[in-house]
Formats: C-alpha cells, structure tokens, sequence
C-alpha cells in the first residue's frame, strides 16, 4: 500500500488530502473539547466558590455563636467574682456548676477553664485533673488576656486531639482584669458543615488544613481519620495565604478541579475540589460528536479530490518523466507540452530549464577542471578541514611543505603530533587553529616545525571560514625569509670580521647584567682590553694580517672566560668583557690576568701577532653603578695602563703598582 502511494500521484493527493482533512477533524475535535472543557470548569469553579463560601459563612457563624455564649458566661462569673473575690478558694463549686450546665447546654464545649489573671494558672476547670496547670504560653491565654480571640485549631497536648479554642477576659465593673475564660471546642461541628455535599456533585468535597498541613476536617465519603498531614498544590498556595482555583492532584493522587481560601482569621485553608472526569465529562462528549461531523466531510472532500487529480494527473506525469531522464544524466530531453493551461507553461518552463541546466553544466565542468588545476599546481600549501579539526582536503603543495598526506595525518591533531617534538607546541597548535575557526578575521600564524626529513622549517598558517562550518587552510614555507631575517639580525648586532657581539648588543648585555646584579645584591666586572703595537702591525704587514690578529684575539678572549660572560669588539682592537654575577672585584681581576697570559705570546707567528695589551677593569658598584660611569672608569684605567708601558691591568682608582 505504502509503495503504491509512493508511485501514485493520484493517491498521493487523495491522501494528502485525507490527511489534512483528518488533521482539521482532530483539531476541531481538541477545539471544541478545550472550549467545552473551558467553560466547564468556570462553571465548576463558580459551583466551588459558591459551596466554599457558603461553608466560611457557616463556620463564622458558628464561631460568633460560640463566642456570644462565651461573653454571657464570663460576664456572669465577672459578677460572681467581683462579689466575692475569694470564691475560687472556698467555693469553686459555685463557679463551675453554670460552667458544667453550659457543656452540657452544648455538646460540642469540651472542656472550660478559668484562667488567673497573670501566670496563666488554671484557676478552675470542668476536666478537674487540668486544675493547678499553667497556659501562660498558650495562644488562647495570652491574647484572650486583650480581648476575645480565636485560636485555630491546634493539637491539644493533653488530649493530642484537634480542637479549637475561644478565649476571653474576665473583668470587673472597673476593668480590672480578674481573668481569662477559655472554651475548647471539639470538630464535630466543623465537621458537619465540612460534610454538607450541597453544590457539589457526585465527587465534590471540602476540607480544612490547618497551617502546620494537619487534615482539621474532611467532607470525603469514608475518609479514614482525622489529623493526618496533607500535602497539594491548592493546599500550598492557600497556606502561603493565596486564594484562587486551579487544576492538580489532590492528596489521594486523583486530577481535581480545586478552589481554596486562606482564613486569616482561624488561620486554616479552606478548599473544595470535584474530580476533573466529573467537571469534564460533557466536553468529551461534544468533541465525540464534532470529530464524527468532520470524519464524514472528510470522506466526501476525499471523493472529490480524487476525481480532480486524475485530469490533472497526466500532464504533471509527462513532465516527471522527462525530469527523470534529465536526472539520470539525459539533458537533451524534453517534456511534451499537452495541455494550454498552467501545467502546460510549467512544461515550456521545464523546457528551458532543461536547456539552460545544460549550458551551465558545461560551464561548470570547465570551471572544476581549471580549479583543480589550479589547486594542484599551486606551490602554496592549501587544505580544507571541517569545524572539528578533521583534514578533509590537501593539495600537493600542502603535502611538501609538511611531508605528509591526508590518509597519514587525518587531523590537525595528527598533524600537530608528526611535526612538533613536545607536547606544550602540539597543544599551543591545536588550541590556536580551532580558535581561529571561530573568528571571523583570524590571525595570521607563523612558527617554526620539523619536516618528515628530520630539517626544521618555518611556516606561516592562515584560516578563513567558508559557508556551512568548513575552513580553508592556506599555508606557506617560510624558511628561508626567517634564515634571512636572522642574518640580518646577527648582522646587526654583531662585528662582521670576529662575529663577537657589537656595541649595540654589548649595551644590551650590560644592561642586563646589572639589573640582575641590583636584583641578586651581587657584582658585576667590565674589562676594557686594547691591544699593544696593533697599529705597528698593521701598517708593517698590511690589513690582511691586522684582521688575522683580530680574529686570533677574539678566540682567545672567548678562551678566557665563562659562556655567561660577553666578549665584545667596540672598533678597531679595542675589546669589551662583560662579567656578571661576580662575588668580588677579585674574580674580575683574576679573568684580567687570564686575558694578559693569552694576549702576550711571542711565540706564535714569530712574534708578529700578540705582542701584549693593556686591560682596564672596572666593577659594579665599586667605580659605577650605570653603563657610561663604568666604560669610562674601565677606559681611564686601561690608557694608565698603556702609559706605563702595556702589557698591563689597572683597576678603576687603584695606584699604579711597581
């Protein structure tokens, strides 16, 4: 069946539209059940509120009656007591037989008690095993004192029974507070407004809680017993002090209807609830009768459509065969235009479509080849990834610059491990590349990598973001413009004819070397070293030889000190030595000794290339705390040296020794 529908245009637009005629039946099916269901429950509500209201009024009315019949016995005992102040203690019968009448008179007092005035003492009570006991603490005394008061119900700690208690003062003609009377009330009464079902249908109850979630009273048919905790939506919302309606479950699990009321004044939450089948049931009923309406329209709509799609059907046919052989690579078909309609212009316009693909796809396949050509011969490394760093693409410009293919390195994480050595570089790559995969203008990325041969190489990367969450890698060699670049540098900053660093690199170093010095609290030794007899040399054996001299001395210069120290050439044969990190001036001399030894050797080209030199020195913080105090004490100490002859160390404002 479904294979039919699936070859069939005819029954495709037959159960098209069956199916959305059924989807208009189930909505106005759920339509007309949700505006039933909406005025059912506004009327269950207002059956609810009516029946709820009618119970506070009672229960009011039954508390004011309890407290008339309270302010008539305290008024009657103010008298007895205003009398004869005594009475309690010589005749209490006389207080407690009314009392007792008025228990009596009404069956639901179950306990009176008489209060003293101050400490909450039970002065007097019906249940005489109270008399003696103290309420001082109790709600009922301690606000029965100002006036009459009711206290919610609450659980008697005597009785550990639920009860509800009225209390007023007892006062003489003058005011004077002589004590408090107090009436506990039992629930039967509660209970018999509670139980009555009138406005509540078949399933409606009410119920009382008290704020500590205690079940006070229950209009529930066989409900077990009284004094359990409830807990529902309705309950909560009317204890936080709400009063509305809403739709939840009640404390047995079932879906209600519930409308519910703080009492302030007994402080207890008032509610009633009918089950929702209940509330409900005529909406189902109406949706049933909606949805079989609909079902029978539809079927006709469904006649209809089927007698029409079958003239439409052939001209739409001819065109989807043609569209299959186009699709199967045939572009030179075309579909025969059957009728003067809409659905014959469709088949000219498929027509030229048809054409037109045509011509594009010529066009296409030349523009691929020339892309790919391009691709293939560009001697730039270029690579597609997807957003999760997986190597999708790379041209074989790509594979020289690294050495790898895709089917090697799948990843930039794969990539990252063949061709960095620790593990910090591997990381540093990956999180920089996914990170520039999110920003729209990344940076451009240059940094250093061993190629599969074992070289090391330099490769500037750049990522540009392509529609759909792929990226395009563009990389580059840059290996020999970095080898350039260093050159240039080292040019710069040293003397081309020793290699030792120059003045702009021995400024550098000395700088650095006494801030270290400042930091650690230690010393730091400057030699200035000019060879004796250069000149002479030069002039007699030509420049050649004067180079040869120069070379020779700056190896031997580097011989005589540590690889921390810096020997540098400031010009002609004159030499710089750096000392850091000195402990004394003594260290420095001792190197300036070391450099004298191997400056003077006669021996060595028969006397034609070191014939001596005078060496000044110079120490931090001795004779300078800064670069230009110290190249000049060092310089000022090594031309002492050459007046007294060469051959010779000098410090900075030390005599000099014979």
């Amino acid at each position: 069946m479904n294979r039919f529908i699936q070859k069939s245009l005819v029954a495709r637009l037959v159960s098209t539209s069956l199916v959305f005629s059924l989807l208009g039946v189930a909505g106005m099916g759920a339509a007309s059940y949700l505006v039933g269901r909406a005025f059912l429950r506004q009327a269950a509500v207002d059956r609810l509120e009516s029946a709820s209201r009618q119970k506070e009024t009672d229960l009011g009315l039954w508390v004011e009656e309890r407290l008339r019949d309270l302010k008539f016995v305290a008024a009657m005992s103010a008298r007895e007591l205003s009398e004869n102040p005594s009475l309690v203690e010589r005749d209490p019968e006389r207080l407690l037989n009314p009392l007792r009448e008025y228990i009596d008179a009404q069956p639901d007092v179950r306990e009176v008690l008489l209060l003293a005035p101050t400490g909450g003492r039970v002065l007097l009570s019906t249940d005489h095993s109270h008399v003696g006991g103290y309420r001082a603490s109790y709600n009922f005394y301690t606000q029965g004192r100002q006036g009459p008061t009711v206290q919610s119900v609450y659980l008697s700690p005597e009785s550990l029974r639920p009860i509800l208690t009225v209390s007023m003062p007892v006062k003489d003609a003058s005011g004077k507070l002589l004590g408090v009377l107090a009436v506990h009330l039992g629930l039967e009464r509660i209970d018999q407004i509670i139980r009555s079902r009138a406005g509540l249908g078949e399933t409606g109850e009410t119920f009382l809680v008290d704020s500590s979630n205690i079940l006070v009273a229950s209009g529930r048919k066989g409900f077990a017993v009284m004094g359990r905790q409830a807990f529902t939506e309705g309950i909560q919302r009317a204890l936080a002090g709400g009063s509305g309606q809403g739709l939840y479950l009640n404390d047995a699990g079932a879906p209600v209807v519930g409308v519910f009321r703080w009492l302030g004044s007994y402080q207890m939450a008032l509610l009633a609830e009918m089950s929702q089948a209940e509330a409900f049931a005529s909406a189902g009923q109406l949706a049933l009768v909606s949805v079989l309406v609909g079902l029978a329209m539809a079927a006709l709509l469904g006649l209809g459509v089927f007698v029409l799609s079958r003239r439409v059907a052939r001209p739409i046919l001819a065109v989807t065969r043609a569209a299959m052989a186009v699709a199967g690579g045939d572009l030179s078909v075309r579909a025969e235009v059957m009728t003067k309609d809409e659905l014959g212009n469709l088949a000219k316009a498929f027509n030229a479509m048809t054409s037109d693909l045509s011509g594009l796809y010529s066009r296409l396949e030349m523009e691929g080849r020339e892309r790919g050509a391009i691709l293939q011969s560009s001697f730039d490394g270029i690579a597609l990834a997807d957003k999760n760093g997986t190597l999708i693409y790379d041209n074989p410009g790509m594979q020289r610059l690294f050495g790898y293919s895709v089917r090697e390195v799948p990843s930039l994480a794969a990539l990252a491990d063949r061709i960095f050595a620790s593990p910090e570089d591997r990381q540093s790559f990956v999180v920089n590349l996914m990170s520039d995969m999110l920003q729209e203008n990344p940076p451009e990325r240059v940094f250093p990598f061993q190629h599969r041969d074992g070289g090391q190489c330099w490769c500037r990367m750049r990522v540009s973001r392509m529609p759909g969450g792929n990226v395009v890698i563009n990389a580059q060699d840059v290996s020999a413009l970095k080898a350039s670049e260093e050159r240039v540098r080292h040019m710069a900053l040293h003397d081309a004819l020793t290699g030792l660093p120059n003045r702009q690199l021995f400024s550098d170093r000395l700088e650095q070397a006494l801030r270290r010095a400042r930091r650690n609290n230690a010393g730091v030794g400057l030699l200035y070293v000019d060879l004796d007899r250069f000149k002479a040399l030069n002039d007699t054996f030509g420049h050649a030889h004067g180079d040869r001299v120069l070379v020779e001395t700056a190896l031997r210069l580097k011989a005589c000190v540590r690889e921390s120290d810096t020997v540098v050439r400031l010009g002609g044969d004159e030499f710089v030595i750096v000392l850091p990190d000195l402990a004394g001036s003594k260290d420095a001399q001792a190197v300036g000794e070391k450099v004298l030894e191997a400056l003077f050797d006669p021996e060595v080209a028969e006397g034609r290339m070191f014939l001596g030199a005078s060496v000044g020195l110079a120490c931090y913080p001795e004779h300078g705390d800064d670069q230009d105090s110290l190249l000049a004490r060092a310089d000022a100490a090594m031309y002492s040296a050459k007046r007294a002859g060469g051959n010779a160390l000098r410090v900075a404002g030390t005599l000099p020794t014979v």
